[in-house]
């Protein structure tokens, strides 16, 4: 008898809980093990349903958005995973004022739920004329990962989620309990956010952006965006974003990189490690912060990698590298 499943099936439903979903199916690298619960969440309601379930009772869970940015276990997760497919956007408020020639907005508010994806965030708010997150077209995962992580593009040009933020609706998992915070609550930072240590899910967002009146600049300048990045990335094969954090200014400084940059795809190259492959994974030859699944790679394949990594990036520059990545599972005897 499995007490939690019980429990998951008679709060969520008899055949909307799965036992051992294999959650390679459910993340941009097609790696990782099954879940022992599984569960899609298609709207708001579903979503606090499940988290308040697994919290009052106790059963470990993690949430999905749509599987970037992670690597999971060879062996899974021992507990619920729940799918965010809970999506929706809207207006909810514009600033500006109104004169003989018309309504003239500066600034308009714009919600949207956390397991909207961060590229159709980015369409809506093109097509409204509004800008801040254009740099967002194209670009992999839901707005509640992309919060959590503040997801961003040109660093050097200030481009992170998070600063368009204004406020959230967050589920603490310690004690069941839903509040809502402005952006200075997340502590933004490069690759981080507060909520990265608390543990604190987002649910949905607010975000103030200003008033664009040539819609055609912000699509131009989001294109854009999404032709370098193609030609700068791997492009359809499977893969988890870039997997390092950059390094900072001073290290570069330091190192003497060219043109002070402080891209760890660089660092990689330097060490001559592009095109490495360990079983089915191979760093990427085209970008080297990326390691692409070649050949029904494992998860321990993409650990090693990471490991010889950041092992001859100590040893040869004296960096210690970061990863951006989150893992999933039971990793202990893994590399």
């Amino acid at each position: 008898m499995d007490k939690n499943l019980d429990i998951l099936k008679e709060d969520l439903g008899e055949l909307r809980v799965y036992e051992n979903e294999n959650l390679a199916k459910h993340t941009y690298f097609k790696i990782g093990g099954p879940a022992k619960y599984f569960f899609e969440a298609k709207t708001q309601e579903d979503l606090q349903l499940a988290l308040t379930t697994a919290s009052n009772n106790k059963i470990p869970f993690i949430l999905f958005g749509s599987g970037a940015n992670v690597l999971v276990s060879d062996k899974g997760f021992a507990g619920l995973v729940i799918k965010n497919r809970s999506e929706g956007i809207k207006l909810v408020g514009v600033k500006g004022t109104i004169g003989k020639i018309g309504r003239g907005i500066k600034h308009a508010l714009v919600w949207t739920t956390a397991g909207t994806l961060m590229n159709q965030l980015a369409r809506f708010t093109i097509n409204q004329g509004l800008s801040g997150l254009e740099f967002l077209l194209s670009v992999p995962g839901t707005v509640g990962a992309g919060i959590k992580i503040n997801s961003h593009y040109e660093v050097e040009k200030e481009e992170f989620i998070g600063n368009c933020l204004s406020t959230a609706a967050l589920f603490d998992p310690k004690n069941g309990q839903i509040k809502n915070v402005d952006r200075n609550y997340f502590e933004f930072g490069y690759d981080n956010s507060k909520i990265q240590e608390t543990g604190e899910i987002v649910l949905e967002a607010v975000f103030k952006l200003d008033s664009q009146e040539d819609k055609g600049k912000l699509w131009q300048k989001a294109m854009e965006d999404v032709k370098r990045r193609n030609t700068e990335q791997p492009v359809g094969i499977a893969c988890s974003g870039c997997i390092f954090r950059n390094i900072n200014s001073q290290d570069a400084v330091r190192l003497a990189t060219p043109n002070l940059t402080t891209s760890t795809g660089y660092i990689i190259e330097a060490l001559g490690l592009k095109g490495q492959k360990i079983g089915g994974a191979q760093i990427s030859d085209k970008h080297a912060n990326y390691i692409l699944n070649i050949a029904n790679a494992k998860a321990q394949d993409v650990r090693e990698l990471i490991k010889l990594i950041k092992v001859k990036a100590k040893n040869t520059f004296g960096l210690d590298l970061t990863e951006e990545i989150f893992y999933i599972g039971d990793f202990k005897n893994e590399a």
